[in-house]
This record gives structure tokens, C-alpha cells and sequence, in this order.
């Protein structure tokens, strides 16, 4: 059955907590990425997306230069790498996210965002690689 670290971005893009919120924007958009995880040195304190910046900083006319950690959710709710994919659905449901950090041992290791489990679902499972490769080689019998 397959879990979180099945399916999460291991390549996660982080910023520490001093920066602004013009240098997230900017790191955002230089990596093509819909948030950023916010680091307190190794530590995961927060996180900020795109509509954050758009409805905490752009709408309400906050300067850019407004450090990160003034505007970023930071009650981050996190996941196991090795927690089931309907663990993982229920608690972004439940806590109505669509990222959701994976942390080992308290170290951040990877992201689980909604795309990712729609990507999954369309994964052929391993006995149905094995099926199909079956299926194509007709049986001989002597």
C-alpha cells in the first residue's frame, strides 16, 4: 500500500524565517513553486503560499519588505513520510490544506500537496505492471 513518501516532492523549497516577503515571492516564482516552507534554522516553524501573500501582503497594501514571518500559517501541520495516503487525505481535509509537510524525526524531508495524489491516481499498481507483462506473451505449454 502505498505511503506519503510514495508520492511527496522531496525537493522541498524552504526560506528562514528573517527573510521578506518580496524575497519569498521572488524565490517562489524563480522555482515555480505555489508556497515555500519557513525555516527557523533546520527547524519547520511555517508555512506561506501564494494566495497567503496575495490576501495578507498585496490586498492589504503591506510593504514588501515585511519580514515572512509576520504573514506565514504558522500552526504547520506535518505528516510521517511513512503515514498512509488516507491518513495523509484526511488530515489536509480535516485541516483544510492542500500542502502538507513531511518531517522524519523532526527534520523536514519532503511535501505532499493535492496534485500529488491526483498524479498517484492514475499509477498502475505493481501487480498491475505485472498483469499487463503477462498478458502480452501468449502462454506455451509443451
Amino acid at each position: 500500500m502505498p505511503t506519503v513518501k510514495d508520492i511527496m516532492t522531496k525537493n522541498v523549497i524552504s526560506i528562514g524565517v528573517h527573510n521578506s516577503v518580496f524575497e519569498a515571492a521572488e524565490l517562489m516564482s524563480s522555482n515555480q513553486v505555489g508556497c515555500l516552507v519557513i525555516m527557523d534554522g533546520e527547524v519547520p516553524i511555517g508555512i506561506v503560499t501564494e494566495r497567503d501573500i496575495v490576501r495578507r501582503v498585496v490586498a492589504k497594501k503591506i510593504p514588501l519588505d515585511t519580514k515572512i514571518s509576520e504573514i506565514m500559517s504558522k500552526s504547520l501541520i506535518t505528516i510521517d513520510p511513512d503515514a498512509s495516503l488516507k491518513e495523509a487525505a484526511r488530515l489536509m481535509s480535516s485541516n483544510k490544506i492542500r500542502r502538507l509537510p513531511v518531517l522524519k524525526q523532526n527534520r523536514l524531508v519532503g511535501i505532499a500537496v493535492a496534485s500529488d495524489f491526483v498524479r498517484n491516481l492514475g499509477k498502475k499498481t505493481t501487480s498491475e505492471e505485472i498483469l499487463e507483462a503477462m498478458g502480452r506473451y501468449p502462454p506455451t505449454f509443451p
